[in-house]
């Protein structure tokens, strides 16, 4: 495909009548990578595919709902997604590889990690959704409120398209831990490309739709939150969070590090929500280091 992303191919598998698109790209070792809710491969890893495809054979999907994939009228939950990214394995001959998810796409690939350890080689969770009982914030719970909710993104919609950027931007500074710096990270292409995906009503309704569902989730306290099974997560962890997540604080990624026996977690102290982007040499490098390093004595894969 074009730049930004030379190294990759875009590709779509069709499974169970559902076109899911990925980026493939780079030799070595399979890394499979998650976005998080209302992202895309694209937007997600935007500054993490070609220096990650260096050293991995790397495979970052488009949810169902999300990016270039279809956006059927369904239930969007958590156990579909891990489905998806276990069928586009499958698909591709993938037995056994390193899965990165962040943020919703960390709840993905614990759920891949619990459920099928036998495929995960190693973990990455950035900032992960299921670690912990996320914060409450004031913008998700008017997206709960049914009408309200597409009533809202609608509008965010047409704001995008019609807004001045830096409007936008002082917006997504609310994720970052320095919000000045948001220019860098989201040029004015990329938040028109995002306004062109939320306008279409198939994305806003899988948006809602996973929120809600997990949501729900939440209020049963199981499914959503995971803690409890951290234990049983054999193979190495890595944990990277940002300092200043308003969504997901540190303290939840400390308190799961000490339930992991093979996990290890790195602060970003100047990052918000999305380490990947706000610091993203640092983080490509760690996550490069991290997936070449040698099995560590607890031993790596399933026990």
């Amino acid at each position: 495909m074009a730049e930004p992303f030379p190294s990759f191919e875009s590709k779509t598998v069709t499974i169970d009548g559902v076109n899911l698109h990925y980026f493939c790209g780079g030799n070595g070792p399979p890394l499979v990578l998650v976005h998080g809710l209302g992202s895309s491969a694209a937007v997600e890893f935007y500054y993490n595919l070609e220096p990650l495809a260096a050293h991995h054979r790397v495979f970052a999907i488009d949810l169902p709902g999300f990016g270039r994939s279809d956006k059927p009228v369904l239930e969007y939950t958590i156990d579909l997604f891990v489905r998806a990214v276990s069928d586009l394995m499958a698909c591709e001959g993938i037995e056994r590889a390193a899965v990165m998810g962040v943020s919703m796409g960390g709840r993905v690939a614990l759920g891949l990690a619990l459920d099928s350890p036998e495929k995960v080689e190693r973990l990455v969770l950035v900032d992960a959704l299921g670690v912990g009982a996320p914060r409450r914030v004031l913008a998700y719970s008017i997206l709960l409120t049914r009408g309200l909710g597409e009533l809202t993104l609608r509008g965010t919609a047409r704001a995008l398209r019609q807004m001045n950027p830096a409007v936008i931007r002082r917006f997504w500074g609310w994720y970052l831990k320095r919000p000045n710096h948001v220019a860098s990270i989201w040029s004015d292409e990329r938040i028109a490309n995002h306004g062109t995906l939320l306008a279409t009503p198939e994305y806003r309704a899988a948006y809602l739709s996973a929120l809600r569902s997990i949501a729900g989730m939440r209020q049963l306290r199981n499914g959503v939150v995971v803690e409890d099974r951290l234990p049983e997560l054999r193979m190495p962890t890595l944990l990277i969070w940002g300092g200043h997540d308003h969504i997901f604080p540190a303290s939840h990624a400390q308190a799961a590090k000490d339930r992991i026996p093979n996990g290890r977690l790195e602060i970003f102290d100047d990052s918000g929500h999305t380490p990947q982007m706000e610091e993203p040499d640092r983080f490509n490098r760690l996550v490069l280091d991290f997936l070449q390093e040698p099995a560590r004595r607890r031993g790596e894969g399933v026990a």
